[in-house]
C-alpha cells in the first residue's frame, strides 16, 4: 500500500464498477460540500496501471464529490494486492456498507449537543441535513425503545402521528405498546418491550390510532350521535368536567379509538331516513356519493336535496352536507361510453415541451450566447455579413425607425455621433465594425418580449454568427424542470437513455449523463428552429402580398395562394398584435377583404368605381398618349383602385 497526493480529475473509471446506475446528483453534491467542512474521511482505492495511471477500485462517488468541491489535490491508496481482487474490493465495499440508522444519528447529534463542542448550525452543515430535520431528529428523545426500533426498520409513523407520540409521556407509550402486542409475546415476556420483525405485517402497528390515544384530546358528549347504550357497548367512558358551563353536557372521554368506533357504528346502524353516508377520501374530505353533487351555499334549496353524512377522521365528528340529486343530463354525460366530457367542452391541450418560465429563461441565454458570438467576430466580421446583420435588426420586432424630430437617443445615435462627428465618415474599418456590433448588441433580443425582443431576426443573426457555439450546458436542474413529462422523455431518449418513471429521474439521469465538464443542448434550445420559423413568416408575408394584390372577388386567384392561408395555430399573439385592420379582413375573409355588410351595395360601389376611373383616365392620358400606354395606366388604376364604403 502506498499514499498518494493526485489530482482528482486525473483518476481513471474502473470499466468493471459494480455500481452501474446513474449516480444521485443531490447526494453527490451534499457529499462534496461535506468535504469541503470537514475534509475527506477515507482515501480511494486505486491501481497504478502498466503506463503509470491510476485506476480507481474503490471510491468513484469520492472522486466525483472531490471534483464538484473543485479540489485540485486528494489523497488516494495505491493498492499493491492481486488485481484478481479489485472486483470484490469494489463489490464488497458497496454491499456491505450501510448507512446509520435514524436513531444511530440522534444519539450522534445528541452526545454533540451534550459536548457542546459544536452548534446546531455547524452539525447541520456537516450532515449536510436541514435544521428541520435536526428538529425531528431530537423527537426521537422522547421514544418508548420498540418504536425507536420500529423506525430504524423503516416502518415508523409519519411525522404527524411521530409528534403527537413523541409528546406523550413515554410510560403511557409504553402502557399502549404494552396493551397492542399482550397478546403476541411470549411466555413471562413483557409486551411492553414487543419489538417488531421482518415477519411481521406490515400494518401491524395502527399509528394514527396510537397517536390519537395519547394525543389526550378531550372528545365531548354533546358531539356524539350515538347513545348510552352505544357507548356502553363500544367501552366509551364519560368523565364529567366539574369546571364546566352550568347548564351544559360537559362530559367528555380521552378515549380516541372507543369515541370513534362508536361514531361509525352510529353512521353504519343509525342513518335517518334518506340520509346518504358519504365516504372519506384520500385527504380526509369527504366525498360526493355517485349520483350526487354538493349544494353550495348561495344555492337556494330545492324539494329533492338529502343530507349527506360524513365521519370526520380529523375531528370525531359526524359532519352534515347537503346534496342533490345530479339531473338526467348530467348523469348521461357522466356515465356516456363514449365520452370524457361534454362536448361543448374543449379537450385539454396538450401540454408543450417547455413552459413559458423556460421559454423566457431560455430567450436571455440565447441573448448572451449572441452577444457572445458578436464579440468573437468583432475585430474580423465580413464586411457584407454586418450589413446583413444591420438589415435584419431594422426588421426586429422592438426596432422603429422615427422621423428627425421624434428620434430617441439610443447606441445607433450614439454610434452615429462617433462614426460622423463632423458630419464626414471616419473611414476606419475597425472602428466601423466596433460601432456596427454595438448597434447590433444593443438592438438583437432573443427574449420572448413583444415589446423589447427582435423575434426571429435575432435568431438568424444568431445562426450568421455561429451563436450556437456560445450557448453554455443546458443540463442544469431550473432549465430541466421546465419540460414537461413527454418533452424530458424525448430529450433523454435523444441522448440514448434509458426510460425513466418519473421526470424528475429523467432529469437527474441527464445531468449525471452530461455531468458537470460536458456540455448539452437540447435541439429546441439551439439558434437552427428559427429557419423553418423564418420559412413560415415568408410564406404569411407572401400570401398578405397576393391578398392585396387580388381583385376582389377573384377566386381564381385566391385559390393560388390559399395554401399560403396561416392556420389559427400559426398564428403567433405578436404578429396578431402588428396585423393592421385591412390585414385582419384579409385574414378573416380569404374572398379578398369584402365583408359581409358590403355585400349588399355591391352594384353601387361598382358603379362608383367605373366612373371614377374614368374621371382618372381623362387626366393622366392626354390625347396624343400611345392607346397602349394609356390602356396600360387604366389597368394598373384599376387593379389598385379600391373603393370603401364606410357606414354613417
Amino acid at each position: 500500500m502506498e499514499l498518494r497526493v493526485v489530482d482528482p480529475k486525473t483518476l481513471l473509471d474502473n470499466p468493471e464498477n459494480p455500481r452501474i446506475s446513474a449516480p444521485n446528483v443531490e447526494a453527490d453534491r451534499r457529499l462534496a460540500h461535506n468535504i469541503k467542512i470537514v475534509g475527506l474521511l477515507q482515501a480511494p482505492l486505486v491501481r497504478e496501471l502498466p503506463d503509470g495511471q491510476l485506476m480507481i477500485v474503490a471510491g468513484h462517488r469520492r472522486r466525483r464529490a472531490c471534483v464538484l468541491a473543485k479540489m485540485r489535490e486528494m489523497h488516494v491508496i495505491v493498492t499493491s494486492a492481486d488485481e484478481k481482487l479489485d472486483g470484490l474490493a469494489a463489490g464488497s465495499e458497496n454491499i456491505i456498507r450501510e448507512a446509520m440508522t435514524q436513531s444511530e444519528q440522534w444519539r450522534f447529534v445528541d452526545k454533540a449537543r451534550r459536548d457542546k463542542s459544536h452548534t446546531d448550525a455547524q452539525i447541520a452543515r456537516a450532515l449536510m441535513v436541514t435544521p428541520a430535520y435536526l428538529k425531528r431528529l431530537s423527537l426521537l428523545a422522547g421514544l418508548h425503545d420498540p418504536i425507536l426500533h420500529a423506525i430504524d426498520m423503516g416502518r415508523g409513523p409519519d411525522f404527524n402521528d411521530l409528534k403527537v407520540i413523541a409528546a406523550a409521556p413515554v410510560e403511557e407509550q409504553r402502557a399502549a405498546w404494552a396493551e397492542m402486542f399482550k397478546d403476541m409475546a411470549e411466555d413471562n415476556a413483557d409486551p411492553a418491550q414487543y419489538r417488531l420483525n421482518a415477519e411481521d405485517p406490515e400494518d401491524i402497528v395502527p399509528w394514527r390510532d396510537l397517536a390519537r390515544f395519547l394525543k389526550q384530546t378531550r372528545y365531548m358528549a354533546v358531539d356524539a350521535r350515538f347513545d348510552e347504550a352505544m357507548a356502553k357497548a363500544c367501552g366509551v367512558v364519560w368523565t364529567e368536567d366539574l369546571f364546566g358551563e352550568g347548564g351544559k353536557d360537559n362530559r367528555f372521554t380521552e378515549d380516541g379509538s372507543a369515541y370513534a368506533a362508536a361514531q361509525e357504528r352510529w353512521l353504519a346502524d343509525c342513518l335517518p331516513e334518506g340520509g346518504v353516508r358519504m365516504e372519506v377520501g384520500d385527504y380526509g374530505q369527504a366525498v360526493s356519493p355517485d349520483g350526487y353533487r354538493r349544494v353550495a351555499n348561495w344555492m337556494e334549496a330545492e324539494e329533492t336535496d338529502v343530507m349527506g353524512y360524513f365521519f370526520n377522521p380529523n375531528t370525531l365528528k359526524i359532519d352534515e352536507i347537503s346534496l342533490r340529486p345530479k339531473e338526467e343530463e348530467e348523469l348521461e354525460v357522466a356515465t356516456s361510453p363514449g365520452s370524457i366530457a361534454p362536448a361543448n367542452v374543449a379537450a385539454p391541450k396538450e401540454r408543450a415541451a417547455i413552459s413559458g418560465t423556460g421559454l423566457t429563461m431560455l430567450g436571455l441565454i440565447r441573448t448572451q450566447a449572441l452577444h457572445a458570438a458578436l464579440d468573437a467576430v468583432v475585430e474580423d466580421v465580413d464586411p457584407w455579413d454586418l450589413v446583413a446583420a444591420l438589415l435584419l435588426a431594422l426588421g426586429g420586432q422592438n426596432v422603429s425607425v422615427h422621423t428627425a424630430e421624434n428620434a430617441h437617443y439610443g447606441q445607433r445615435d450614439a454610434a452615429l455621433a462617433t462614426l460622423f462627428p463632423e458630419g464626414v465618415l471616419i473611414r476606419d474599418p475597425a472602428l466601423l465594425r466596433q460601432e456596427a456590433v454595438a448597434v447590433l448588441k444593443n438592438v438583437a433580443n432573443c427574449t420572448t418580449s413583444q415589446h423589447s425582443g427582435s423575434g426571429v431576426t435575432a435568431q438568424l443573426m444568431g445562426l450568421l454568427f455561429d451563436a450556437d457555439a456560445q450557448m453554455p450546458n443546458m443540463a442544469f436542474d431550473d432549465f430541466l424542470k421546465c419540460f414537461s413529462k413527454p418533452g424530458i422523455m424525448e430529450a433523454g431518449k435523444a441522448l440514448n437513455l434509458l426510460p425513466r418513471n418519473t421526470g424528475k429521474e429523467m432529469r437527474t439521469a441527464i445531468m449525471a449523463h452530461v455531468g458537470p465538464e460536458g456540455r448539452w443542448v437540447p435541439e429546441q434550445a439551439g439558434f437552427e428552429p428559427a429557419i423553418e420559423t423564418w420559412k413560415a413568416k415568408l410564406a404569411r408575408m407572401a400570401w398578405r402580398l397576393e391578398a392585396h394584390k387580388s381583385p376582389a372577388g377573384d377566386d381564381e386567384e385566391d385559390g393560388e395562394v390559399e395554401h399560403l392561408l396561416p392556420t389559427e395555430e400559426e398564428r403567433t399573439e405578436s404578429e396578431l398584435y402588428d396585423l393592421n385592420e385591412a390585414e385582419r379582413i384579409a385574414l378573416e375573409t380569404p374572398d379578398g377583404g369584402e365583408t359581409p355588410e358590403s355585400g349588399g351595395a355591391e352594384n353601387d360601389t361598382a358603379d362608383l368605381k367605373a366612373a371614377l376611373l374614368e374621371q382618372a383616365s381623362e387626366v393622366l392620358t392626354p390625347d396624343d398618349t400611345d392607346p397602349e400606354a394609356g390602356a396600360a395606366i387604366k389597368a394598373h388604376l384599376d387593379s389598385h383602385l379600391e373603393v370603401v364604403r364606410i357606414a354613417a
